[in-house]
């Protein structure tokens, strides 16, 4: 059975054009709510082979950009993450980076670059086309075996529409393979509301449940347990839309019943926890540094071994040899061959606490030229996920120490050109010490360090795991009103590290834990959008003084641990522009090029 990731695509690949130049299969990437969008699988025998089978249901899985920026190798997909206080660089030189940042939402919905969209209905017409398919008369394949695909597709098709909702809000929900034949008015389908498009998704997971439940699946392909962990991601994003946003276009967009969402989440979560074979990865550590190096192991042991049983559900990659994602090439420090590309504001490493619960974030008026710091206190005794997270000085990754000081101070003087006798080297390499002067280190797997060449890593990507899952359920129970409950799954996740328990819960409190768990895992640009706090949180603009910003390292040779610290904020070319997010952003706009393509549609508000 083939795996729906990227750990034999070569192999997929050769085979899929075999298959394509013998007229078996005929595919278009077009958009099925245009005139020319038609896809049509042109051999009923294709599904009644399940190799073939295999390979189709796994294209269709490659295409889901589960990790984005992994189906090409583009890292300015990841830039829904670098908006959200955790990346300082914006991908100036890719279309579509630096715009989505400085709030040139406009020039989305244009279908010309996309690289933050998520308009592919020809993907939605081949995984209608596909259960189709399997479910006719005509199919002779095995019942489990074809149980278990249209289990696979259904909790697909939830993925796909709940990426376009979280998006767009309202979308129209196709479920039938259209026919290319239909007049032009008729393929024309107006938006379903953002309600019905939830209400769509959570009907989707309890198909895939109903139909995978108890079935032995291979690593990268889904289990009930995943399609369960997709129904409390996405019915949270629903609770909390209707929490925090409003009723728009005459109820196209927003929630009105915000509770029944959360019981949704709430119940998902629940069934995860107290049902599932997962457990949490290096729970009960003995100290702080073991801690650290757990939850560092966490995202950098592959689940498909058995060494992770955190994992509800990953993308799997292949490393050298098949086609990889890249992510230590953009992570991996200079100093290792990589390129240090996204890097992490000051704002993000105060979120977390120190090891005693209390606040961290710093006095900024000690960061200044001719004040010294001992590490231990400034980074040693930081909420161990904060170390192993974040690169930060002298961490020591591949086999050699992370050099990230601009300059050394040897006998009081500031140098910047490496000394004879001296060990250290006067400063670091210019892409370690650059910009905030800290970077990304979360699933950057030494295992796979890089040269020059790209396409060498293959750490797996978990998109489902169990430590969301118990946040998703003290966000869920706090909102019902069980805050005891909600309290108790929230530190559950901070003992994993040895963190001390949170007394009370609050928003604050939910928002923040989520932010230092989670970082750099896709969640925290999409939870801002969802607790409608993004306008406060992205909108950072040299004429409000709330840019983000980062720090620059001058390590001091004769005091072994001191630094000076210089509070700065971030001044390349690409890092000195505003980030803008103004209210009408949390719903991306449909695009004046689709709408006069298919009028039925409605443009979201503040792009008319």
């Amino acid at each position: 059975m083939l795996d729906y990731n990227k750990k034999n695509i070569m192999k997929k690949i050769k085979l899929f054009i075999a298959i394509f130049t013998l007229g078996i299969i005929v595919l278009s990437c077009e958009d099925p709510l245009e005139r020319t969008a038609v896809g049509r699988f042109s051999e009923d025998s294709v599904f009644n082979d399940e190799t073939l089978t295999d390979l189709v249901v796994a294209n269709l899985f490659a295409r889901a950009r589960f990790l984005p920026g992994s189906n090409d190798l583009n890292p300015s997909r990841l830039v829904v993450d670098a908006c959200a206080g955790g990346y300082s660089r914006t991908f100036g030189g890719w279309p579509g980076g630096y715009q989505f940042t400085r709030g040139l939402f406009t020039e989305l919905g244009t279908g010309g670059q996309g690289t933050n969209e998520y308009w592919d209905w020809a993907l939605v017409r081949e995984i209608n086309e596909v259960i189709f398919k399997l479910k006719s008369e005509g199919n002779t394949l095995p019942q489990e075996y074809t149980d278990t695909r249209i289990g696979e597709l259904h909790f697909l098709r939830a993925w796909v529409y709940f990426q376009k909702v979280k998006r767009y809000g309202g979308v129209p929900i196709i479920t039938e393979p259209q026919s290319f034949d239909l007049a032009l008015d008729e393929l024309q389908i107006p938006r379903n509301s953002e309600e019905e498009t939830y209400d769509f998704i959570a009907e989707e997971c309890d198909l895939a449940v109903s139909l995978l439940a108890d079935k032995m699946q291979q690593g990268g392909r889904p289990t009930h347990w995943a399609a369960l962990a997709l129904k409390s991601r996405a019915m949270l994003y629903a609770g909390s839309i209707g929490e925090f946003g409003n009723m728009q276009l005459n109820g196209l967009l927003g929630i009105s019943n915000p509770d029944k969402y959360w019981q949704l989440s709430y119940d998902a979560s629940k069934k995860i926890i107290n049902e599932g074979p997962f457990t949490l990865y290096g729970d009960n550590p003995s100290s702080f540094e073991e801690a650290e190096n757990l939850y560092y192991d966490l995202f950098t042991k592959d689940a498909e071994l058995g060494n992770n049983n955190e994992a509800i559900f990953t993308e799997v990659f292949g490393g050298q040899g098949a086609r990889p994602e890249d992510w230590e090439r953009w992570c991996a420090p200079a100093v290792v061959s990589g390129t240090t590309f996204l890097n992490t504001y000051l704002e993000t490493f105060e979120m977390y606490e120190y090891i005693d619960g209390t606040p961290g974030t710093l006095d900024r008026s000690t960061l200044v030229p001719g004040v010294f710091h001992d590490m231990d206190n400034f980074i040693g005794r930081k909420d161990p996920r904060c170390r192993a997270n974040i690169f930060l000085p002298e961490v020591e990754y591949g086999g050699q120490t992370v050099w990230m000081h601009e300059g050394l101070y040897v006998n009081g003087v500031l140098e910047t050109s490496n000394i004879d006798g001296i060990d250290v080297p006067a400063k670091g390499p210019s892409r370690d010490i650059e910009r905030t002067g800290m970077f990304n280190r979360k699933r950057c797997n030494e295992q796979f360090l890089v040269g020059p060449s790209r396409g060498q890593g293959g750490t797996d990507y978990m998109v489902f795991r169990l430590g969301e899952m118990y946040l998703n359920l003290a966000e869920a129970a706090y909102a019902l009103g069980r805050d005891s409950e909600g309290l108790e799954a929230l530190n559950r996740i901070r003992r994993r590290v040895n963190m001390p328990d949170k007394l009370t819960i609050n928003w604050s409190v939910i928002q923040n834990e989520r932010a230092v768990e989670l970082a750099f895992e896709q969640h925290r640009y999409w939870d801002l959008r969802r607790w409608r706090i993004a306008h406060i949180e992205l909108d950072r603009r040299a004429s409000k003084g709330n840019k983000y910003t980062g720090v620059r390292w001058r390590k001091d040779y004769d005091n072994p641990g001191m630094y000076e610290i210089i509070h700065t904020t971030t001044g390349t070319a690409t890092d000195s522009w505003d980030r803008i997010f103004e209210e009408h952003h949390y719903y991306f706009p449909i695009g004046l090029a689709r709408i006069q393509r298919s009028p039925a549609l409605v443009e979201n508000p503040g792009y008319e």
